[in-house]
């Protein structure tokens, strides 16, 4: 063999390397695919999806509206389908992704909750401008929004954890990990870092539960400051204190189950 077979030689595998190399990124996006979380969610509202899916999903409940007959505010999620729901004993699931809320001061919204066939919420995280003085900043209405987690434990409480602060259209990663019926959320934040839960133990029975993400935007009776399922308060809520904007983009979003 000559020196220029050699080397066409030599080019050819380098090429046919590249390729398979590339081949083999295209087969591992680092997300999960839209086929994937169609088939194991249910759409409340609006489509959130990418087009095409790189893994950004975008929720607005001002944008949506999306009601219903218990809520506490118009929503705009993803949460698992009935026929996929296990108990909690069953349940070993996996989600993350890099969150950006895009928030008018003073909102609060449920980015991410596991929840029991029926009312009642065992995981719980908040994006929150709003006041709590047991936050880390804990101030209402200062365009500063708390990340809080609550996880309802054994004790029968919701047990909270403070996980960071961030302005709106800054990002942050969530990690939520349920370990048949063990669950720890994560937050890294640019300004505080990370910070995680306690592994804790959930307070549960032998119900079915399910996982929901997108963008559940909180709101009160403007006259008594109470829950309240109307739709009309709702709108009235928002506009007193003037929440007008509502976005909550997930990115590099992946879901997994075991």
């Amino acid at each position: 063999m000559n020196l220029l077979q050699r080397t066409c030689g030599l080019s050819l595998l380098c090429a046919g390397l590249l390729a398979a190399s590339g081949h083999a990124q295209a087969q591992a996006p680092g997300f999960t695919s839209k086929e994937a979380l169609e088939s194991l969610f249910e759409l409340e509202g609006n489509s959130p999806f990418s087009t095409p899916h790189d893994g950004t999903l975008t929720f607005s409940a001002l944008t949506s509206k999306f009601a219903t007959a218990n809520g506490h505010g118009y929503r705009n999620e993803l949460k698992i389908g009935k026929k996929n729901r296990l108990p909690i004993e069953q349940t070993n699931e996996h989600f993350s992704a890099v969150v950006t809320p895009t928030l008018s001061n003073g909102a609060k919204t449920i980015v991410a909750q596991y929840h029991v066939e029926g009312l009642e919420t065992i995981v719980k995280v908040y994006v929150q401008d709003t006041e709590d003085g047991q936050l880390l900043d804990g101030k209402a209405n200062n365009g500063v929004f708390d990340i809080v987690a609550k996880i309802f434990s054994t004790s029968g409480k919701d047990v909270a954890t403070a996980l960071g602060t961030i302005r709106s259209g800054e990002s942050f990663d969530l990690d939520i990990k349920f370990d048949k019926g063990d669950a720890t959320v994560t937050a890294k934040t640019a300004t505080n870092g990370t910070i995680q839960t306690a592994r804790t133990r959930i307070k549960g029975d032998h119900r079915n539960i399910y996982f929901k993400f997108g963008d559940y935007l909180q709101a009160l009776d403007p006259a008594t400051n109470g829950f309240t399922s109307s739709t009309a308060k709702w709108d009235e809520y928002y506009r007193l204190k003037h929440i007008d904007s509502s976005s909550i983009r997930f990115s590099h979003t992946t879901f997994e189950r075991n």
